[in-house]
């Protein structure tokens, strides 16, 4: 019998792209996996999905509870009472040789089951740099009573101190660049041993997708710069419009801005692009139905991933870095650390200075007039994801191998108490 595998994540599911691919890889080595996640309304308590047994619980539906929910996790210190009783229940039943943790919210949650059941391995999945993440997150609210909240129950400082305890308590660490195991590493004093990183590379079949080959309304020789995902302070986005000021000369040149944004982001860019003048080069396109993601990244030109420096996107990497490599298409990327490092690796795209428009913009010059170097760096980056092994078979094997290795250390270690 395979060995199992619980997962908690304090989201819903399927829509987490990240779980997707760690449950495939490992239900296709033989690990049996269950899902502990939120309930949505009109979902149902249990399914399986994707291959995995989802266990739902029906709370935070709306945006206000999720809120409430997150204040008592905190207040609570910082543990869950519903995926507590949840995963006890469900432990006692199935008896799991691991808990896996997505993100950190539930970490304390699941480590406390750990204390009443010591054989059991908890791995926590750090998908970002939390503590760091929740200031920029809350950097763009305006509301006073939510600041208040937010500066109350999710200071820097508190969720730092628990990201620390949380490492040093777990068996094993799983982060999405090098960068984050070396932040944990010197920040935590947590063994690069106990550190396993599983970055957000792509599956080969990405590719093989519905095509909609009219998603751009194209006229003769445009050049499509595409932003795909959700619009934020940190992602960058504003430089990118700014850059467009420097490329009047070029109205070919084409900002295709698609993804989800509230009303109050949306007026922003507007503001933006009419500050600069550049309303005839940029499209805000806002939310579209998933399945039209791959093909407003395959029929662009250039993929751009222009995020703001900061302690969060210093520690992560985008799964859109591999997905826009594998459509063999150039990146351009700001130089956060792991952007940088990947792209310059593989030659698969340029890097600008992050927060500077200029240099962004200098930098699509030289992909727009250099057809030469436009089309080795598409190359470059489609032969790294599908010839060789920046995708996600290699990754999700690392995945599976730690986990055996995890796991086969317990069976031991079982075997010698006995």
């Amino acid at each position: 019998m395979g060995k199992k595998i619980c997962m908690l994540l304090h989201e819903f599911y399927p829509n987490d792209i990240r779980v997707t691919k760690e449950v495939t890889s490992l239900t296709a080595a033989g690990f049996e996996i269950h899902l502990i996640c939120l309930q949505r309304k009109n979902e149902l308590s249990t399914e399986e999905v994707n291959g995995i047994k989802v266990h739902r619980i029906p709370m935070a539906q709306t945006f206000f509870w999720r809120g409430i929910w997150d204040v008592l996790l905190v207040a609570f210190g910082f543990f869950q009472p519903k995926f507590h009783k949840k995963l006890f229940v469900l432990n006692q039943k199935e008896n799991f040789d691991a808990l896996h943790v997505h993100d950190l919210p539930l970490a304390k949650t699941a480590l406390q089951l750990k204390q009443k059941n010591p054989a059991l391995k908890v791995v926590l999945d750090f998908h970002e740099n939390y503590p760091e993440a929740l200031k920029v997150w809350f950097a763009w609210k305006t509301n006073p009573f939510i600041r208040l909240k937010n500066n109350i129950f999710f200071g820097f400082e508190k969720w730092l101190q628990y990201e620390k305890e949380m490492s040093q308590s777990a068996d094993k660490v799983i982060v999405v660049v090098e960068e984050m195991a070396e932040r944990i590493h010197q920040l935590h004093n947590i063994p690069l041993s106990k550190i396993i990183t599983i970055t957000n590379s792509e599956g080969k079949d990405f590719l093989n997708q519905e095509r909609f080959e009219d998603i751009y309304t194209l006229e003769e020789g445009d050049f499509i710069l595409a932003y795909t995902g959700g619009v934020g302070p940190h992602r960058g986005v504003d430089v990118a419009i700014e850059g467009l000021q420097y490329l009047k000369q070029y109205p070919q040149i084409k900002l295709e801005l698609t993804g989800t944004l509230s009303t109050a982001t949306r007026n922003w860019l507007t503001t933006l692009i009419e500050k600069f003048g550049v309303e005839k080069q940029v499209r805000i396109n806002g939310y579209q139905p998933f399945t039209k993601f791959f093909s407003y990244m395959a029929f662009a030109h250039v993929n751009l991933i222009p995020h703001n420096r900061n302690g969060h996107t210093d520690n992560t990497i985008p799964h859109k870095l591999y997905q826009g490599m594998m459509v063999g298409k150039p990146v351009l990327v700001s130089d956060a650390p792991p952007l940088k490092r990947v792209v310059e690796a593989l030659n698969s795209g340029l890097v600008f200075e992050g927060g500077n428009p200029k240099d962004f913009a200098d930098k699509v010059e030289a992909l727009y007039l250099n057809k030469e170097l436009y089309m080795q760096l598409g190359k470059n980056g489609y032969d790294a994801t599908i010839n060789q092994d920046s995708n996600w078979e290699a990754t999700g094997e690392i995945l599976v191998e730690e986990y055996q290795k995890l796991l086969d250390t317990n069976d031991r270690q079982k075997k010698e108490d006995y």
